[in-house]
């Protein structure tokens, strides 16, 4: 029935409007699904009157009555055009499919207003699809008037010509309509789900067969475009002709169908979407609580005498096969037209099961909906049943060479089917869609209906063994699909097969309600009498096993309730569900466990225990990972169901908790990840499915391996679901179970855990500070997360064992320890290295907390002190470097040496002296995180030991480690060093820069020594092994920094209790300056190689060490510097900046330690204090290197350079002086403290081009950027490149003359600064390319009489000549040619004195690639401009030489492409030298005939390749 329109009552309303707040976009849906419908598509009225009077003209309408299933008509035009209404309504639906696909994460929002939304659907798609059924049936009739009227007929039919453009139009306009409305409510059913919204389709009685009618219209349509996407399908015959699908479509459909095909691609609705809500609609529709022989108007009509009626027409004859269709569809094909409406639905349904796509579920549903009516499940139902094992048998024979007998004959009912016997093998989704369509069967009819004959049974176990014969053949393997499906069937037949009642063994918990477990204090039992909870046991337990409680049954179940007969069947079910518990797929195990749970749920109490037997078997084998993850489904649907007896869990906890830490190792990866996610739903299920008391024995273990689970697993969907199962056990069984819940669920909550470092470094921590988990955590990882597959979780678990065995040290060092010290020597490589890091990361722990022997009191004995000292020298001595995986411990080992030098373990002197010997040796390996990780042990193990008297280090010291390095370092081969000299620069440069300041400065000279060293490996033009090596020079720049930073900066401030201890030298104003020269010249660093743009390294290291030692040198400057003098119109303030160091600090000067002070005075007498440590020079030089690198290509150099002018020019601790025009730069650069993604182009550079005015930047912003804006990324290039022609746009507008000849400036500087350099040259060139061609820089071309053309021309000339870069002399070629600037007639003497000649020039460049693309591009230029240049005359003439010579010739001996260019420039009247005149084309390089033999050489082979 209709649902009802009363208004609803206030309460409700407000409630609904309260939930429709959360659907915000619900009057926009409303008003969009009301466009749906172009206007003038109702044509009723039209219809109405027409029938009336025809005599009578009428005004043309939009849309008229025409028959759907009549005589056919005319041949309709091809294309008919959309118009503005049909493009709204499609544009309409499209934002109606944007705007539901939002709710798709949560479809429930759409609840409150789901009736409106169908029911305004529905409304208007319901009377049009009953106008056009009523068309139909007219039509019939007119049809048959017109077979028996004759002359009449005849006459009628030619009244009605001049209506059927109008008719065709009209039916158009509402078959679109319908189907835009169809395609919303598919768009309903894909958010909020197929049965939500099937229940509030309209399903009066009347409804029934004009949907049906629309289904195989629509039907027929789909099957069409899919079939014949490129015009008409042949035959007619389709998806869904007449009642069935062996009839044709009427010729109106067909004809729309043509129509429809020009727009088809266009058009927002599918036909695909109208079938699948048509079967949808269908399904709710068939339920009328009516026979349906009562309503089927073909009986009626065939009552009265009509031979071809409506849906019920048996007429086959205007329909042809569709021979293209295979298997189930051709079977149905040929079908005779059905005869009732029970038949036409069966059979119009049953054609789409073999769809490909969502339809295929409706037309299943729809089936079932249809055969589980009561009225036809002892009719319709054997025959569809025996149709269905046809089905299977054929698809499972198909292709498998058997013979007819073993195929076997159809069944002797097969005469009774409403669908005939495929006579092809049906495809795979033919059978889908059948299994789906009979377990949707079972599970919707009823038991008594579907068992209730022999021969109904006998059907059903035909079915039963081809279903099992199926899912344990080959056709099954490779469909997950059809497995899953099979395992769907197989739990519904064998549920069929058991008494129709829950389990009264079965154990339930009771009221589950979270008020009432805070009530009770979360303890208790959940299944007391009073609560009518039923929680029996099995045989021969006791009730004290279920919770403590039996329930007191007033009348005990029956033994016959206890055990029965179980069917075969059920056995057999069970076997397949239990097999497919162990399938490849998650689905397939998921719908097993689900059937498992569902058939265990009849059985009797011991078939039951069976049941659980054979599911716990599955456990047996641990490298099933498959078989594992079933079971856990299998388990969870157990206990969610009251199925797993609380007597059983002694059995079932162990195996839950093995299986929350399962992680077989395959290869370099490992699985179980899906198992550990069940096992943790499996607790999830336990919590909410027993009372605290039956579940308080198994807590402790249940909650530790949650709490690992969620703190320490690799995966994070695992961590999440560990973590909300525990949060299920806290509030289902209370905190007096499970200690300390509610606390840990603060601490390790869903955003903590979703980080893993967070997991590990801080959840955990605090977790373990709580008795009952810190021994498990501290176990869990040193036995298993220090010997996981994963590097990166063997290191986190370190460093977490370090920081939680502070709480406990006796315990980890009498306990752990041991046991990872003996571990490091273990054969396999995750175990040696997760050990050698667990010790080292504790035994810092322990040195942080003074537990070291020697430092009070310590936890560490003497003899594990001892292993822990030799440790790294023994594995050295196994020799464990070696081999696969020595990397990683040669990693570990240096870090164990820095982790014991800080926590101070006692080294003796030839310990400490071996320790040292490790790291020189590890700092020579190739692998840079090696080399880094040696560099930090090696500043630990110099800074704790090695020490040094008051007169500094002793010269054996000195000699064994500064000065090794430096001598490493300095020379450019030294293969007695190593057998890779480059690694071993690299090494010991990065070293220099972690030595201690005790080695570093104890005298001047040393420290000089070190600064040169440094200095000269991080030139750009250094050589290591006679070539350069990148990263050399960038450590060797990230040493200098951390040299200044560990040395300082002599102010005249040194500490006098440091000197007493030994001496340390600081930097002086000369060597502070020595390193700001150094810095600035690695910001020139464009080096390349292989790799691209290696320099950048050297750039980035650079930028970052300006900043850090302009902060120091400000700091050290004791004076108080102003700014330049330049006025900054934007502050007044400007004109003379103080930027002093805060009032607090400046106190501390003045109150400095006396004896300092003396210090400071007597070094002011010997000349050596410097105050100003950083001037107004080194400020402009740094601002404008990092502008510079700010405009460059690459995003990690702008990020680099964007990040650290921010600090700079942001910071306040002290305030950067000598900043130019610093308001005008901070808002240029929009500095407000917020961090910006300067790697984005788009952002950085406009804001960098409001910088480009200042006089200081200007320079050094479009030197940067003129390599972007010729740069190949595109996104740079297009960013940069717009913000450049519009900065040059503005100068144009303002005529600021003088900035645009400092432009000038700038492009002819980067030519005389970047000789040879295609780096740069190459950007600059396109630059200047696009710059001309567009006319930006015309008044530069014009000003002080075209000189810079002159010097241009000088700077390409001398680029050209003897260049061996051909992509760099065609960009020379098109900056001449585009100089060639006719309109600019005040300088074209100089361009006809300078220009052409160089390009006659070009003409016989020695390479032919360069001759071609300059006769070519000439040719272009004189084509366009020639005109306005050159004698007519001459022109043509000199036009015609340049397309007919051949200039890109290898050899030229005969001069003729001299003759030729010398020809040209003199028609075009080109002054040519007396040399140029003469020029002849030379090939480079030596004939190959002046080899020997060709093979003398590899250079040969290279030329000649």
């Amino acid at each position: 029935m209709t649902p009802s329109n009363d208004p609803p009552s206030a309460p409700s309303a407000t409630s609904s409007s309260s939930e429709s707040s959360f659907f915000a976009e619900r009057d926009e849906v409303l008003a969009l699904i009301d466009g749906l419908s172009p206007a003038g598509s109702n044509s009723e009225s039209k219809s109405e009157s027409k029938s009336k009077s025809k005599s009578k003209p009428e005004p043309p309408s939009s849309s008229a009555a025409s028959p759907l299933d009549g005589a056919p008509l005319a041949p309709p035009p091809s294309v008919v055009p959309r118009d503005d209404s049909d493009a709204d309504a499609d544009a309409a639906l499209a934002r109606l499919r944007a705007i539901l696909d939002k709710y798709l994460e949560c479809p429930t929002l759409l609840d409150p207003s789901l009736e409106t939304l169908v029911r305004r659907t529905c409304d208007p798609a319901r009377e049009t699809v009953r106008k056009l059924f009523r068309r139909s049936l007219s039509s019939e009739e007119v049809e048959g008037d017109d077979d028996g009227g004759g002359e009449a007929a005849a006459d009628r039919d030619d009244d009605d010509d001049d209506d059927d453009d109008d008719d065709d139009d009209a039916i158009d306009r509402e078959l679109e309509s319908l189907m835009r409305r169809l395609s919303a409510i598919y768009a309903l059913c894909k958010v909020r789900g197929r049965k939500a919204v099937q229940r509030l389709l309209p399903h009066e009685v009347d409804d029934l067969e004009p949907v049906l009618a629309a289904l195989r219209w629509f039907g027929w349509i789909e099957r069409a475009d899919r079939l014949c996407p490129g015009g008409r399908p042949g035959g007619g015959g389709g998806r869904s002709g007449g009642r069935g699908r062996g009839r044709a479509p009427s010729a109106t459909i067909r004809a729309f169908r043509t129509r429809r095909e020009a727009r088809r691609e266009r058009a927002e609705a599918k036909a695909w979407e109208s079938v699948y809500s048509l079967l949808t609609w269908l399904g709710i529709a068939s339920l009328v609580p009516f026979d349906l022989t009562t309503i089927d108007s073909s009986l009626e009509r065939r009552g009265c005498g009509s031979g071809n009626g409506g849906i019920g027409n048996n007429n086959n004859s205007d329909g042809g096969n569709d021979n293209s269709e295979e298997g189930i569809d051709e079977a149905i094909a040929t079908t005779p037209a059905p005869t009732t409406l029970v038949h036409s639905i069966v059979s119009a349904t049953a054609s789409h099961l073999s769809d490909h796509g969502s339809s295929r579920d409706a037309a299943a549903s729809c089936l079932a909906s249809l055969l589980s009516r009561p009225d036809l499940e002892r009719s319709e139902l054997e025959g569809f049943v025996g149709w269905s094992a046809e089905v299977l048998r054929a698809f499972r024979t198909s292709g498998s060479g058997a013979t007819d007998e073993e195929r076997g004959a159809p069944s002797a009912a097969a005469s009774r089917w409403i669908l005939p016997t495929p006579r092809e093998a049906p495809s795979t989704f033919s059978v889908m869609g059948v299994l789906r369509a009979v377990a949707s069967i079972f599970k919707t009819g009823h038991r008594s209906s579907l068992l209730s004959t022999d021969e109904r049974v006998r059907g059903i176990e035909v079915l039963w063994e081809e279903a099992i014969l199926l899912s344990e053949g080959p056709s099954a393997r490779g469909s997950m699909t059809l497995r899953k499906l099979a395992a769907k069937l197989f739990a519904r037949i064998g549920c069929a097969h058991l008494p129709p009642r829950v389990a009264a063994w079965r154990y339930e918990r009771g009221k589950r309600s979270l008020v009432e477990n805070l009530r009770r204090g979360g303890g208790g039992d959940g299944c007391a009498a009073e609560e009518g909870a039923a929680s029996t046991l099995t045989s021969g337990s006791n009730p004290e096993a279920n919770g403590g409680s039996g329930r007191d049954f007033d009348d005990e179940p029956s033994e016959a309730d206890r055990l029965f007969p179980v069917p075969d069947q059920v056995e057999d079910a069970t076997d397949q569900l239990l097999r497919h518990l162990a399938d490849p797929a998650t689905v397939v195990r998921w719908s097993a466990a689900k059937g498992i749970g569902r058939i265990t749920e009849r059985l009797p109490a011991i078939c039951a225990d069976d049941v659980l037997d054979a599911v716990l078997d599955l456990f047996a084998d641990p490298d099933r990972d498959g078989a594992w993850h079933g079971a856990c489904l299998a388990l969870a649907e157990l206990a969610r169901r009251g199925l797993l007896l609380p007597a059983r869990l002694d059995e079932v906890v162990p195996v839950v908790v093995r299986a929350i830490g399962y992680d077989v190792r395959r290869g370099r990866h490992s699985v179980g990840a899906h198992v550990r996610d069940a096992a943790c739903y499996v607790c999830w299920a336990f919590a909410r499915a027993y009372s605290a008391e039956a579940l308080r024995p198994h807590v402790r273990e249940l909650s530790a391996a949650l709490v690992l689970t969620s703190l320490f697993d690799r995966e994070v969907n695992c961590r999440r679901a560990a973590g909300a199962a525990f949060q299920e056990c806290v509030g289902r069984q209370g905190a007096d179970n499970f200690k300390h819940g509610i606390t840990i669920l603060t601490t390790a909550d869903y955003y903590s855990l979703g980080n893993r470092t967070e997991a590990y470094l801080t959840a955990a921590l605090e977790v373990a500070r709580f008795e009952e988990y810190r021994v498990p955590i501290v176990r869990h990882l040193s036995d298993v997360k220090l010997v996981h597959w994963d590097a990166e979780v063997r290191s986190l678990a370190s460093r977490s064992l370090a920081r939680i065995s502070k709480l406990d040290p006796s315990y980890v060092a009498a306990r752990v320890l041991p046991e990872l010290l003996d571990r490091c020597f273990h054969d396999d490589l995750a175990a040696r290295h997760g050990s050698l890091l667990g010790v080292a990361e504790t035994t810092l722990a322990f040195g942080e907390a003074g537990l070291v022997v020697g430092r009070g009191g310590g936890a560490l004995d003497d003899e594990t002190s001892s292993s822990i000292a030799e440790l790294v020298p023994s594995i050295e001595k196994a020799r464990l470097y070696r081999g696969r995986g020595g990397e990683i411990v040669r990693y570990a080992a240096c870090r164990a040496i820095e982790c014991l030098s800080l926590a101070r373990v006692p080294l003796t002197v030839r310990q400490q002296v071996r320790l040292l010997d490790s790291v020189d040796a590890c700092l020579a390996h190739p692998n840079e995180d090696i080399q880094k990780s040696a560099a930090r042990a090696l500043h630990a193990l110099l800074t704790n030991y090695f020490p040094v008297g008051s007169k500094g280090p002793s010269s054996r010291l000195q000699a064994r480690v500064l000065d090794k390095y430096v001598a490493i370092v300095r020379i450019e081969d030294n293969p007695a060093v190593s057998p890779s000299p480059p690694e071993a620069t690299r090494g010991f440069s990065l070293a220099l820069g972690h030595l201690p300041a005790k080695l570093l400065a104890p005298s001047s000279h040393v420290l000089d020594s070190v600064l040169a060293c440094l200095c000269d490996a991080s030139k750009k033009e250094s050589l290591v092994g006679g070539e350069g090596d990148a990263e050399t020079r960038r450590n060797a720049i990230a040493s200098l920094v951390n040299v200044c930073k560990t040395v300082g900066i002599d102010n005249g401030a040194s500490s006098i209790a440091e000197a007493e201890l030994y001496p340390i030298q600081r930097l002086t104003k000369k060597q502070t300056d020595r390193v700001f020269d150094s810095l600035l010249a690695a910001m020139e660093d464009y080096n390349t190689d292989r790799r691209g743009d290696v320099g950048s390294w050297s750039r980035i290291a650079a930028m970052g060490g300006l900043e850090a030692l302009a902060t120091l040198a400000n700091e050290a400057s004791t004076s108080f510097p102003h700014s330049s003098g330049q006025n900054d119109p934007c502050s007044a303030s400007s004109r003379k900046e103080v930027s002093a160091p805060p009032f607090e600090k400046r106190l501390g000067f003045l109150a400095s330690d006396m004896l300092a002070k003396a210090h400071r005075i007597s070094l002011q007498k010997n000349g050596e204090c410097h105050t100003a440590f950083f001037d107004e020079q080194i400020c402009r030089l740094i601002l404008a290197a990092l502008l510079k690198q700010l405009s460059e290509k690459l995003d990690s150099v702008r990020c680099k350079a964007g990040e650290c002018l921010e600090r700079l020019l942001t910071s306040d601790g002290p305030r950067l002086p000598y900043v130019p025009y610093r308001t005008v730069l901070l808002h240029a650069l929009g500095l407000n403290g917020r961090g910006k993604n300067w790697a984005d182009p788009a952002l950085t550079f406009p804001m960098l081009m409001k910088a480009v005015n200042i006089d200081d930047f200007t320079e050094p912003i479009l030197s940067g950027i003129v390599v972007s804006v010729g740069g190949l990324t595109e996104s740079v290039s297009k960013s940069s490149s717009s913000c450049l022609f519009e900065w040059i746009n503005g100068i144009r507008t303002a005529k600021a003359t003088p900035m645009m000849l400092r432009m000038g400036e700038v492009f002819l500087g980067l030519f005389h600064q970047n000789k040879r350099n295609g780096r740069v040259l190459l950007p600059l060139l396109s630059t200047l390319d696009k710059l001309l061609s567009h006319g930006y820089i015309d008044e530069l071309l014009c000003a002080n009489d075209g000189a810079f053309i002159r010097n241009l021309m000088t700077c390409l000339t001398s680029e050209a000549n003897g260049c061996s870069d051909v992509k760099r002399v065609l960009a020379v070629v098109g900056v001449s040619l585009n100089l060639l600037q006719p309109h600019l007639e005040s300088v074209m003497p100089i361009m006809r004195a300078d220009v052409l000649p160089f390009i006659m020039v070009m003409l016989l460049n020695s390479y032919p690639r360069v001759r071609r693309y300059t006769a070519e591009q000439l040719y272009a230029k004189l084509v366009e401009d020639g005109n306005m240049l050159f004698d007519s005359h001459s022109l043509r003439e000199a036009n015609q030489l340049l397309l007919s010579v051949v200039w890109h010739k290898e050899h030229d001996p005969r001069g003729q492409l001299t003759e030729a260019r010398n020809r040209i420039a003199k028609l075009l009247n080109i002054p040519l030298t007396y040399d140029q005149y003469g020029a002849r084309i030379e090939k480079k390089g030596r004939s190959r005939s002046t080899l020997k033999d060709e093979f003398e050489s590899y250079s040969s082979l290279i030329n000649n390749a």
